[in-house]
């Protein structure tokens, strides 16, 4: 017996007529006749007196109309709350994202989401590790620097551009770099991944050169680099938007401004585009529409020369 051809009796008793039915359902009468004659089959017994004028069901068509009717209702009250669903971002969404990155520069877009989303229940996971998005139940991964996850969808959504900067109280006591050559005199602030790689490609145009990272000071954490930068431990190296309120505040001052390392992009993974449900379609929309200005253009948003030293 299949469950379709009982919700056919079902619709066939309502609509009062094959003619009807076949009608509301867009539906052959050949292919729905045919369809409840398997029906009888499959139940062993008649449904529709024979010979009846108009449509007659016998005593267990009936019963069976009425039961399969119940389950039609609840098919059609689950659709509506899928659809429902669907068109209401709602739920719990898991995103992971690097800590320093989520507090530096998502904050205000992460408190806005769930103002805008009352209903959804936002899960910020701030693990340094990668996270399997196929195995574990994450909806959204922020990914800073590339993607090598062929397997993963992956959404340009930043270009961060990353230039030098100290601060008034360190450029006292150390003349301020005129030249990357200059650099070899100075004490960075050493991100402790950036250490690793040795060297650091600085770029003006076509004109590239490789700088020493070298200095007293060492962290694994961009938030606490840029807070020893401030209190004049050294240059550091950020995202220009990072930094746009401390140039604004005078604690930071750009060195060597027409010289920055390779743009850094930033990525936002799914495990597909399919299906997606409409708390995930939400956030990373909203990402992008609260995306600050910075990071839109891939340029730091202020006028020229601002915040530059000598």
């Amino acid at each position: 017996m299949k469950i379709d051809d009982l919700l056919l009796l079902a619709q066939v008793h309502k609509a009062g007529s094959l003619s009807e039915a076949s009608r509301q359902l867009d539906l052959p009468k050949a292919t729905l006749s045919r369809r409840l004659t398997a029906l009888e089959t499959s139940v062993g017994a008649r449904l529709f007196v024979p010979g009846a004028s108009r449509l007659t069901l016998t005593e267990l068509g009936e019963q069976l109309a009425e039961r399969a009717a119940r389950h039609h209702d609840d098919i059609a009250e689950t659709r509506d709350w899928l659809s429902s669903r669907e068109a209401t971002p709602q739920g719990r969404l898991r995103v992971a994202v690097p800590a320093e990155f989520a507090m530096l520069v998502l904050s205000e877009s992460l408190s806005r989401f769930v103002r805008r989303y009352p209903r959804v229940e936002l899960e910020i996971d701030t693990t340094p590790r990668r996270v399997d998005l196929f195995n574990e139940p994450y909806d959204v991964a922020v990914r800073v620097g590339p993607v090598d996850e062929p397997d993963l969808v992956a959404r340009r959504f930043m270009l961060l551009e990353r230039g030098l900067y100290a601060s008034p109280v360190y450029l006292q006591a150390r003349p301020a770099p005129q030249t990357p050559a200059d650099l070899a005199a100075h004490d960075f602030v050493v991100m402790t991944q950036a250490k690793e790689a040795n060297k650091r490609r600085l770029q003006n145009g076509s004109q590239t050169v490789d700088i020493d990272l070298k200095g007293p000071l060492e962290a694994n954490s961009i938030g606490l680099v840029l807070a020893l930068t401030r209190a004049g431990g050294g240059i550091g190296s950020f995202p220009f938007g990072m930094v746009a309120a401390d140039l604004e505040a005078g604690t930071l001052v750009h060195v060597l401004p027409e010289w920055s390392y390779e743009p850094l992009p930033v990525h936002l993974l799914t495990a597909s585009r399919r299906l997606m449900p409409a708390k995930t379609r939400a956030f990373i929309d909203h990402l992008f529409e609260t995306a600050p200005e910075w990071a839109r253009s891939g340029l730091p948003g202020l006028p020229a020369g601002y915040g530059r030293s000598g």
